[in-house]
């Protein structure tokens, strides 16, 4: 498994947990460092703080990329900044929401492969205010009142979609608040405090679970 990381403190977190128990080895690109693109079977996309409509030299290799991968039917997970990117590579509009949604809050799954073992309410972890329109040939696999395309699909489930952060952790929570504590400096009525973003720790081991139940979905798809 190939791992595209964009910013230092946004890592595979629960992904990583998820890889070593399924015996799956993995490697990580910096893509902010400007390293080579480059995949294997499964690839994930993680979130970071830039836009997919930013001017940067690896934003548009890593659209470009993607456009290829899935050409050619390639397996991609991306997570925020990632959905937005393959959002992007698969012709559709990418843009500022004009609010911001950040903490734990409510999604509710809609009908997929691979969302009938998952409870229809999860409560996971948003850190986003970039939204996107729904790519042609993909169905929409979550929402909520904030977001009405906060996941997609496409049918045979190779691509994943997920505005939410399904592999947080306390750890990288706490990374996240560090690095980036201003971003909740906002009057969004979609944003929690930090004090109240550290006691939602409590909904990590189920949204880890509901990640793990998705991941395996995705490898048998």
């Amino acid at each position: 498994m190939t791992i595209w990381q964009h910013v230092p403190f946004e890592n595979e977190a629960a992904i990583g947990e998820w890889s070593r128990s399924r015996g799956i080895s993995y490697r990580i690109i910096r893509c902010w460092e400007n390293e080579p693109l480059e995949a294997d079977d499964l690839l994930v996309v993680l979130g970071g703080s830039m836009s997919a409509y930013d001017d940067l030299d690896f934003i548009r290799n890593e659209i470009e990329f993607l456009r290829r991968r899935i050409r050619e039917g390639g397996k991609v997970f991306g997570i925020c900044l990632g959905a937005q990117l393959l959002a992007s590579a698969m012709g559709s509009r990418v843009y500022s929401s004009g609010t911001r949604e950040a903490g734990w809050r409510n999604i509710e799954l809609l009908p997929h492969p691979l969302t009938d073992l998952l409870d229809k309410t999860q409560c996971v972890f948003h850190w986003h205010g970039d939204t996107f329109d729904l790519p042609n040939n993909v169905v929409r696999i979550a929402r909520n009142d904030a977001y009405e395309n906060q996941a997609f699909a496409t049918e045979n489930g190779r691509i994943i979609a997920t505005q939410f952060h399904f592999e947080t952790t306390a750890e990288s929570m706490e990374k996240l608040l560090n690095a980036d504590g201003e971003y909740l400096r906002s009057d969004s009525v979609y944003i929690s405090d930090p004090q109240t973003i550290r006691q939602g720790v409590s909904n990590i081991f189920k949204s880890n679970q509901a990640l793990f139940t998705l991941l395996d979905k995705w490898v048998k798809s």
